[in-house]
């Protein structure tokens, strides 16, 4: 029988012993865990940890306000110690900023899902208004907090917001332009139809509780209605 380290391979009708690869302890067919693979898991469970710091200050800025909270505060919620909360966050300002860029990826998604479908405007704005309408209302306490706790945003954290918000309602406007355009609505001002299309839905953050008669999916499609109601049928006057 050949040794243990080595397997039996024809060549020229001949057997051949050649040895099987061994790792440095000498025992042969066996790996060493990849050191990559126990990197990528530390980096899942710190991802899981800032994660659940976002997840109470996201709680305690909605309950106690983002003034009434402190980082003593957030770190005992979360139970990990101040130097692993200090490690990811420095202060209340950068897990202020990091719950806006949530929003904002929220809503961005909201309507780049829906002008993905190339469907025509109609229905472009009623999977919009849905989409848009599950995230304020599955989402109340950040969109709450977006709203509320402007004024303690850092003044170049706004600057940045004002971009996304503008890029955000110019691809509304060009959807409801281009419904103008084909004769499916008859608002005259396709930008200031879009701000009360928003609106209409932002509002549902202060009224909306899981104990009421309806759905998220059910007020989608309430809300659908609402909005094709608007710019099929009203008059929205152009902006001066």
């Amino acid at each position: 029988m050949p040794p243990a380290n080595e397997a039996l391979t024809m060549d020229n009708e001949v057997a051949v012993r050649k040895p099987r690869p061994q790792n440095e302890s000498g025992d042969a067919g066996r790996r060493r865990p990849e050191r990559g693979g126990r990197n990528s898991m530390r980096q899942d469970v710190e991802a899981l940890k800032r994660q659940c710091v976002l997840d109470e200050a996201r709680r305690l800025f909605f309950t106690l306000g983002y003034h009434g909270t402190t980082m003593d505060a957030i770190a005992d919620a979360v139970d990990m110690g101040k130097p692993f909360l200090y490690r990811h966050f420095r202060n209340k300002i950068e897990l202020l900023v990091a719950l806006y860029d949530h929003a904002i990826a929220l809503s961005e998604d909201a309507l780049d899902r829906a002008l993905a479908t190339r469907l025509n405007a109609d229905e472009t704005i009623r999977i919009f208004v849905r989409n848009y309408l599950g995230v304020v209302v599955t989402h109340r306490d950040i969109v709450a907090i977006f709203f509320r706790e402007s004024l303690s945003v850092p003044p170049e954290k706004l600057l940045e917001i004002d971009r996304h918000k503008a890029n955000f309602d110019q691809k509304l406007t060009a959807v409801i332009r281009g419904g103008i355009e084909a004769g499916s609505f008859r608002v005259s001002d396709a930008r200031v139809a879009a701000f009360a299309v928003v609106g209409m839905i932002n509002w549902s953050y202060q009224w909306y509780r899981e104990s009421g008669s309806n759905t998220p999916a059910e007020l989608g499609e309430m809300f659908g209605d609402f909005a094709l109601g608007i710019l099929k049928s009203g008059r929205v006057e152009r902006a001066p």
